[in-house]
């Protein structure tokens, strides 16, 4: 009976492929697109609509371009300018052996805190110092000296620097 339709072939779950090209090596079914089954695919690049962009933008740049150099650009002027620096400005340095000087006048250690407090007393809008430390400075050093600072109500710390001159051999020591 199993053999009298002709559907299954006397093969219980057997199943026909579709088309002669619906079966890959190992029986299982591959996806074909309807009317692709026996046409070539052609796998060149379209350059038809890059070129078709291509002429437009450069027609638009063509003709953009001079009319742009026509027009002076103005930049706007800043809202939130910082005034620079001028001569009433507090300065801490630290040489080499590690002293600290405030305003070039040398203070202890024990008493930098105590002297920034007493100069930033006298101005009530202005928390900013510059620090200037040599080369051979320990970082350890220049931590103290911002600690000290901080605890005097400094909120604003600028680091000085002196660029190297060309002609010299600074890095020597």
């Amino acid at each position: 009976m199993a053999g009298s339709h002709g559907s299954n072939h006397g093969i219980p779950g057997y199943r026909p492929p579709r088309h002669k090209s619906a079966t890959a090596f190992g029986g299982s079914p591959i996806p074909t697109i309807a009317g692709l089954t026996d046409a070539e695919v052609n796998a060149d690049i379209n350059v038809t609509p890059m070129v078709d962009v291509m002429l437009v933008l450069l027609i638009i740049f063509m003709v953009v371009t001079p009319v742009l150099t026509q027009y002076e650009a103005t930049p706007p002027t800043a809202v939130n300018v910082m005034p620079e620096p001028d001569e009433d400005v507090v300065t801490l340095g630290i040489d080499t052996e590690g002293a600290f000087y405030v305003e070039d006048e040398h203070v202890p250690a024990n008493r930098l805190q105590a002297t920034l407090r007493q100069i930033y007393e006298r101005r009530p809008g202005d928390h900013l110092l510059f620090l200037r430390a040599d080369r051979g400075v320990g970082y350890n050093v220049v931590l103290d000296a911002i600690d000290a600072a901080r605890g005097a109500g400094v909120r604003t710390i600028g680091a000085i620097i002196e660029p190297i001159e060309s002609g010299s051999d600074a890095r020597e020591e």
